[in-house]
């Protein structure tokens, strides 16, 4: 039996080349042709392409560089029946085998397979009027998946700015995310909320991630959902770098969902128009000054009062003020018991 300070030992790295090296001498250039679907597709900030080729049981790994990436007449989109051309590489990092794709066809020859905004265009959905944000919102209804990060990031920011004023509730609607099932439980969610006559906004949120986790809202069937969708729709997908047809769509498209929060609360504590009563009082007062006939009569009537006041205060004036013939009294009384008193003191003296 060996010890154990005999035993070879290799790094995680070192495993991973052994790998690549053993795979891709039996591999590599050895060209072939493999038949599947495209399930997880997205672009790379470098231009590369990626996705799944998945049939009923497996999947694997596929790429097409950058350089070979526009040369396809088509677009490439999840659920897209093809068939590609090329040879395994090995990926060491994630010890992951791949087809390094040199050529690719449609399967299917009935598929539209015509850039998606051409697409949108052609039925009419592209470019579209966005709608502006309603007046009074009632109730919000958020979509992401059930226990994402999107959601507490949204409802710090949401309770946060809710402390000035109580501002609307907000149902969630939980979808999938990823995966050949995201494009439809999205869609779904969508068109429910657009249903409910009570749901004034509907907000699309998610986390950040890799630009594969995002691949959903690139396809058409969620773009063409949300151009169709009559409520007013906004977005905060991924972080402030990221991107999307979904988010080119939408009515507006926040850089995060802690933004999509904010920008909500700031739509509910927006003041409320002037009321109905005092724009009918507004109105009946310009319809007054606006008639020959009231006008007139508001002239004679205010000169009727003016001349009244004009009487009040000369009818004042003629009077004299109560003091004064108080005043005057009193000295007349005195005056009168002055002379009764003086005619008495003679009487006594005559006699």
């Amino acid at each position: 039996m060996t010890t154990r300070n005999s035993d070879p030992r290799r790094t995680i790295a070192q495993v991973n080349r052994m790998i690549r090296s053993i795979l891709e001498a039996e591999t590599l250039e050895h060209f072939f042709w493999a038949g599947g679907r495209i399930d997880r597709f997205y672009k790379s900030d470098k231009g590369h392409v990626y996705f799944d080729l998945v049939d009923d049981r497996s999947r694997i790994r596929c790429m097409i560089r950058e350089e070979r990436a526009g040369r396809f007449p088509f677009d490439l989109r999840n659920h897209l029946d093809i068939e590609v051309y090329g040879d395994i590489h090995f990926y060491e990092e994630r010890a992951e085998p791949q087809i390094n794709v040199l050529d690719l066809h449609v399967v299917d020859e009935s598929a539209d397979t015509a850039p998606i905004i051409d697409r949108l265009r052609a039925q009419g959905l592209y470019p579209h009027e966005k709608r502006k944000p309603p007046a009074h919102i009632h109730r919000i209804g958020v979509i992401t998946s059930q226990g994402s990060r999107a959601i507490g990031d949204f409802e710090s920011a949401y309770q946060s700015a809710g402390e000035r004023r109580v501002l609307a509730p907000v149902v969630w609607k939980y979808v999938i995310l990823e995966g050949s099932r995201a494009v439809q439980s999205i869609v779904d969610a969508i068109h429910n909320l657009d249903q409910r006559p009570d749901v004034d906004v509907i907000a699309v949120i998610r986390g950040g991630g890799r630009s594969q986790n995002l691949s959903a809202f690139e396809t058409f069937e969620i773009a063409r959902a949300v151009i169709s969708c009559s409520t007013y729709l906004i977005t905060g997908i991924g972080h402030h770098k990221d991107s999307t047809l979904t988010d080119e769509v939408a009515d507006y498209a926040a850089s995060t969902p802690t933004a999509v929060a904010q920008f909500l609360a700031d739509l509910c504590l927006r003041p409320p128009p002037a009321s109905n009563t005092a724009a009918a009082r507004h109105s009946e007062f310009t319809a007054a000054n606006s008639t020959p006939r009231l006008r007139n009569e508001i002239r004679v009537s205010h000169s009727r009062t003016n001349d009244s006041s004009s009487n009040e205060r000369q009818d004042s004036a003629a009077k004299p003020p109560r003091f004064t013939s108080m005043l005057i009294f009193i000295l007349l009384v005195m005056a009168v018991a002055s002379v009764a008193l003086l005619i008495a003191v003679m009487i006594t003296q005559l006699q």
